[in-house]
């Protein structure tokens, strides 16, 4: 309760908290001292009795029931919000970031890669943004698995917006929002940045499906690599600007995967069959197996780029892809389809 009021008062700064945190023995002893000071209106027992009407517990770090990953990270949130159901302490959960404008290919790898994931029983965790994060919940829910969100903004605030009707049903499937900002908090950028250490805490590891260059998937692939989590990294096309953090994280180190078994191994996990044998293509996909099914040997990527007709970044973005979908492969005599 005492927690809950300083949060308030101190428009949930963590710098802030975490003098508190030090000066004072305890939260209640904290409260007492700067409440005339601080308090600002603030009612505790009130503030609290909207957290129980708004169904929102309040699980501060020395709670038995909180989640025993975000302990060993640096800088783990002194409390954290939760809607719904976190997953139980031995549940195996992985982290899957990417870029909001991800491409309709990185959308539908995410969904993929979560899916086959969510079938062996992984949670997966994102932060309910556009582009990668959306689609790993989804392709999680999909698969009748469970996932969890975690916002940078107040846990009562849904961002965007238009992700509402996503949040209810990770809710709906027994899943879990989560936020250290109390409810009220406004979306501001740099508490997508705090809260990406959260994302990646909450996990084993991070799978990262097209991170450009100063993105927040890059950060919370950092925050992984300090937290002493695995990193994980789907490959793209070398000329495609999106995907530059991604190649950044392989030169630096993180593990280049392909399929899902290459994770599960990583992990200790059961194994499961590789992505993607039956995902549908986009209409650049499609074309590029017609070129290469018309055609009795293997192709070059510059003739794949002749005969398709396509633009150089599309076409070797799309090759790209479909490799990692294991539809085509690559040997000395260029492309062909695998049967």
């Amino acid at each position: 309760m005492s927690y809950h009021a300083l949060a308030l008062a101190l428009h949930a700064n963590y710098p802030a908290l975490a003098r508190v945190r030090q000066e004072y023995k305890d939260w209640q002893t904290a409260w007492s001292s700067l409440a005339k000071e601080k308090a600002g209106g603030i009612d505790p027992e009130a503030a609290w009795r909207t957290l129980e009407r708004q169904g929102i517990r309040l699980i501060l770090s020395n709670d038995p029931a909180y989640p025993p990953g975000l302990r060993e990270i640096p800088w783990p949130p002194f409390g954290i919000y939760v809607r719904g159901t976190l997953p139980g302490r031995d549940t195996p959960a992985l982290a899957i970031v990417g870029t909001r404008k991800a491409t309709e290919s990185s959308r539908e790898l995410a969904r993929a890669f979560a899916g086959e994931l969510a079938r062996v029983g992984v949670v997966i965790v994102s932060g309910l943004a556009l582009g990668v994060d959306a689609a790993s919940h989804v392709g999680c829910l999909d698969a009748g698995g469970k996932t969890v969100a975690v916002l940078g903004s107040g846990i009562d605030r849904i961002y965007p917006a238009l992700h509402e009707r996503l949040a209810q049903r990770i809710l709906d499937r027994h899943g879990a929002i989560v936020s250290e900002y109390p409810p009220g908090t406004p979306t501001l950028p740099y508490r997508f940045l705090e809260r990406n250490r959260i994302v990646s805490g909450l996990g084993r590891g991070v799978l990262v499906i097209e991170a450009p260059e100063h993105s927040g998937a890059l950060a919370t692939a950092r925050f992984a690599l300090e937290q002493n989590r695995d990193v994980f990294v789907v490959p793209g096309p070398a000329p495609h600007p999106h995907f530059r953090g991604s190649h950044a994280l392989i030169r630096a180190g993180a593990e280049l995967v392909t399929s899902t078994a290459h994770i599960l191994e990583a992990l200790h996990l059961a194994p499961a069959q590789a992505v993607t044998k039956d995902l549908s293509e986009t209409r650049e996909e499609k074309i590029i197996l017609d070129v290469l099914r018309a055609s009795a040997t293997p192709l070059s990527i510059d003739k794949i780029i002749e005969l398709s007709k396509l633009k150089t970044p599309i076409a070797n973005q799309a090759v790209s892809f479909l490799a990692i979908k294991n539809r085509i492969q690559e040997s000395e005599g260029g492309y062909a389809l695998i049967s």
